[in-house]
């Protein structure tokens, strides 16, 4: 137990909070912000918001989801794990975002999976039996992250306490619905 709170608190990788995202952690959204969405199409954005176990603000990746009129934080940029090779938090989230929409925009983001790509574990934009490769990566995790543990903390916010499991099997390949995802995790409050 203390080793999984290690893990978390310690390695707070760009995932691995997820769970704790959302849960009551809802920035407040401005005018501005609105304006970044466009109305009618799932549109990825940048926007800090308030981290309750550090008490500061970070980056987030959060999307407009038009047909539920709302938003949804995605991800939460918090690990500095790779602030050494120049990814600021916030520089990842400018640019992942940007992978996001861009595979969104191009019909590519339909599930999301894991892998490892020059032998480092990602994050990846994959159809059902796809494997993870530079067309479809979308960030890199901890290489001594789990990177199933990711896709699984994704699961368990958009399954909710009595959701089924939004995720199909291939083998030990995991992938999580990126529409069921958007339909199932909590809208952020105005």
């Amino acid at each position: 137990m203390q080793k999984q709170a290690l893990f978390i608190g310690l390695g707070l990788t760009v995932i691995t909070s997820l769970s704790s995202l959302f849960v009551s952690l809802s920035p407040s959204f401005s005018q501005s912000n609105s304006a970044k969405s466009q109305p009618y199409k799932v549109t990825f954005f940048c926007q800090p918001m308030f981290d309750a176990a550090s008490g500061e603000r970070i980056p987030a990746t959060v999307v407009w989801i038009p047909e539920r009129k709302g938003h949804v934080r995605f991800i939460a940029w918090k690990s500095e794990y790779f602030n050494k090779s120049g990814w600021t938090p916030e520089k990842r989230c400018q640019e992942v975002t940007k992978k996001f929409q861009e595979s969104y925009d191009q019909g590519r983001l339909n599930y999301l999976s894991h892998g490892k790509r020059n032998g480092i574990p990602v994050i990846c934009a994959a159809n059902s039996g796809e494997t993870c490769n530079a067309t479809n990566h979308l960030f890199t995790v901890k290489s001594d992250s789990d990177p199933r543990e990711v896709i699984q903390r994704l699961m368990d916010i958009a399954e909710g306490k009595s959701a089924e499991p939004l995720f199909q099997s291939s083998g030990n390949q995991l992938y999580i619905s990126v529409k069921d995802f958007f339909n199932n995790s909590p809208l952020l409050k105005k």
